[in-house]
């Protein structure tokens, strides 16, 4: 009998893992590209650091808010110069992470229960398989990446812990994961404390309380001192920068002005103790009867991806069969949650009576610390995207470790079969509905992947999203201009010159005024040849000042045009509107260098190498902010002298710049080699 369980068991592992690893290889490598919440704000985190080889501040971007460890990843991934290999690598991490917390639950609980090692193949499988591991595993972001290294660092503080003589040196590795954690997302901050409360309750496991409390807190040291070591710097720069170590974007205007236009605004203590029966007839968290109902909101996207972003206008009969999926999802995750919510009962009495403590303190902590600040979070940002289950992820290691413990009063036979079955049914079920197009209409790629190609000059593969776009929205005006960047990049302005035309008279037509669509418009007359008319619009455009970047591009034609008085002013003005503007500032060094003015041009070179060969403080040129997200590439075009001639600033560009100015031949891009008969 206990071989054939020993083999029975075996092989429920292999199916579970298995079954865990296919699933993610899957989505990650066959399903469509790029979605996921805020995936392009992620991915320019990535272009930033290959960009400019610095850390972003929290108000320069979207996602920018974030610690780095997690971009850092991806731009080891960049560094391989594909685009596919840089979505297709961020979502195979994102899987690895969901999986490695899985085990990481199973291995809690084969320490809480050595004698029922079912438990810990429960444990893995009902957080391998729970649809918002399996559904978030694909996105870019790095929800999965920090709630791994927070389980990380609470597996191995109970490791070090269960020991009869803790060592210091495991308590040194504890608090390296607390730092990456601390490092990957905010959220790293509950394994901090669930550390900290585990020992200081730990003299209460020992009789001789007083030299294990001294003890106790000499490990406490080590790990706080190991991990603030580690992750101190970033939020030491955000003290200086912002006056608090943990910043928001939010706090920004750039996603403040877009929260402002999602409900319900305000929450009160009903939100948090009402859940309507209609969520199971429709549970779109935007519905009215979702907005005002915490938990059964997050509830439902624990268990069905109701947030699911796509670009598929779905046929009433589709929508149907959406809600009806959320529905069965809901009504089979009752079970499993149950057990949990359950097994963490027990887990909390077991504490009480003095079982199992060194194993159980850290994960009730991390559950308690994890639900606290969800619900705080809920009630600063009472918005609807507040309540997707991603802000709930704390709860992974506590989830499969709990309903491990709700089994465990399963003890023998039939019963223990059920359970193991029910998980085992709801697993099967879940991963089938995360795969493309079994249930669910199938998506094509986002349209962030546009933008990422066109980060790494695959010119065809933009080309072909976009063209399907403009084709798809004939009058959408962002996809129109993003095909005419990547005409202009490819070397065909003659083509993106008419596309723009295009968007400027869509634009007017709709009477939408942005000196932008017209700068962008004479970029491609620029370089098409057309120098005077490209000069002439930058003229004519009338609203407000003119932009620093198109003043830079307008100072750029005066120069390749041979007026030089008039390029160095416009290059100033540029520059006093924004001295972060590289393109500017080494045009005009190249404009003095034509002018035998060497003196100025080089200080002027030497501002230019300063600000290459660092990272912006404010807008980051070259890849865009949030607030474009991912319908817009070629934004702020920037016009750079390369003798007679003009090229755009590309990424590429911004990449080598510091490599380029400091380099001895710089001087041959000077206009004045080559500047027209007359120049002044």
């Amino acid at each position: 009998m206990g071989g054939w369980m020993g083999r029975g068991l075996a092989a429920a592992w292999a199916l579970s893992v298995g079954g865990a690893v296919g699933v993610r290889l899957w989505c990650a490598l066959a399903g469509p590209r790029m979605w996921g919440y805020d995936a392009w704000g992620h991915v320019a985190y990535v272009f930033f650091l290959d960009l400019y080889g610095g850390v972003p501040r929290a108000d320069q971007g979207w996602s920018y808010f974030h610690p780095p460890l997690h971009y850092a990843l991806g731009w080891l991934l960049a560094q391989a110069g594909s685009g596919d290999v840089l979505m297709r690598g961020l979502a195979l991490v994102g899987g690895a992470a969901s999986l490695g917390t899985a085990a990481l639950a199973a291995r809690v609980s084969a320490w809480a229960a050595p004698d029922r090692p079912g438990l810990a193949w429960l444990a893995f499988t009902s957080l391998a398989f729970l649809p918002v591991h399996l559904f978030m595993s694909p996105m870019p972001g790095n929800a999965l990446s920090e709630v791994f290294l927070t389980a990380a660092a609470v597996t191995a503080f109970i490791a070090n812990e269960r020991r009869a003589n803790p060592t210091l040196t495991a308590a040194a590795g504890c608090g390296l994961l607390v730092g990456l954690a601390l490092l990957t997302k905010f959220g790293g901050l509950l394994a901090m404390v669930a550390v900290g409360v585990g020992l200081a309750m730990r003299p209460l496991l020992r009789a001789t309380r007083s030299d294990w409390a001294a003890s106790a807190a000499l490990r406490g040291v080590i790990v706080a001192g190991v991990a603030l070591a580690l992750s101190a710097p970033y939020y030491v720069r955000n003290l200086g920068d912002f006056g608090a170590p943990f910043v928001l974007s939010r706090d920004f205007a750039l996603v403040a002005g877009v929260e402002r236009g999602q409900g319900p605004g305000y929450r009160t203590w009903r939100d948090y103790v009402e859940i309507p029966a209609a969520l199971l007839e429709d549970a779109s968290p935007r519905a009215p009867h979702m907005l005002h109902s915490v938990w059964g909101t997050v509830y439902v996207n624990v268990w069905a991806d109701n947030f699911r972003e796509t670009d598929v206008i779905a046929s009433p009969a589709e929508q149907h069969t959406e809600r009806r999926w959320w529905s069965l999802m809901a009504l089979l995750g009752l079970v499993p949650t149950a057990l949990f919510l359950g097994g963490a009962g027990l887990a909390a009495r077991d504490v009480w009576r003095g079982h199992r403590r060194p194993v159980y303190i850290p994960v009730l902590v991390l559950m308690a610390g994890g639900v606290a600040g969800f619900v705080a979070f809920t009630w600063v940002m009472p918005r609807w995207p507040g309540l997707k289950s991603s802000y709930l992820l704390a709860l992974s290691l506590p989830y499969g470790v709990f309903l491990a413990r709700g089994a465990e009063v399963f003890a023998r036979g039939w019963p223990r079969v059920a359970v193991a079955a029910g998980v085992a049914v709801v697993s099967a079920v879940a991963a089938w509905g995360v795969i493309p197009g079994a249930v669910l209409p199938i998506r094509a790629d986002a349209p962030a992947t546009g933008s990422v190609h066109f980060q790494f000059g695959e010119y065809e593969d933009a080309r072909r999203l976009y063209t399907r776009l403009v084709a798809g929205a004939p009058g959408a005006l962002p996809w129109v201009e993003n095909l005419a960047a990547v005409e202009l990049a490819d070397g065909n302005p003659s083509a993106a010159r008419l596309l723009y035309a295009r968007a400027v008279a869509g634009a007017a037509r709709a009477r939408i005024e942005d000196p932008y669509r017209d700068g962008r418009l004479a970029v491609a007359m620029a370089l098409d040849g057309d120098l005077e008319a490209a000069r002439a619009i930058l003229y004519d455009v009338s609203i407000g000042p003119l932009p620093p970047e198109l003043l830079a591009n307008r100072g750029a034609l005066h120069a390749v045009l041979g007026h030089f008085a008039s390029a160095e002013v416009d290059l100033r003005d540029a520059l006093a509107a924004e001295p972060e503007l590289l393109a500017a500032q080494r045009n005009l060094a190249l404009v003095l260098e034509a002018q035998g003015r060497l003196e100025q041009a080089a200080t002027a070179r030497d501002r230019a190498v300063q600000i290459a060969c660092g990272s912006p403080r404010r807008y980051p040129h070259g890849l865009g902010t949030g607030e474009i997200l991912e319908w817009g590439v070629g934004r702020r075009w920037l016009l750079l002298l390369d003798g007679r001639n003009l090229r755009a600033a590309l990424p590429a560009f911004y990449r080598e710049a510091c490599r380029e100015l400091a380099g001895d031949d710089w001087r041959r891009l000077a206009p004045g080699t080559f500047a027209p008969a007359g120049a002044t």
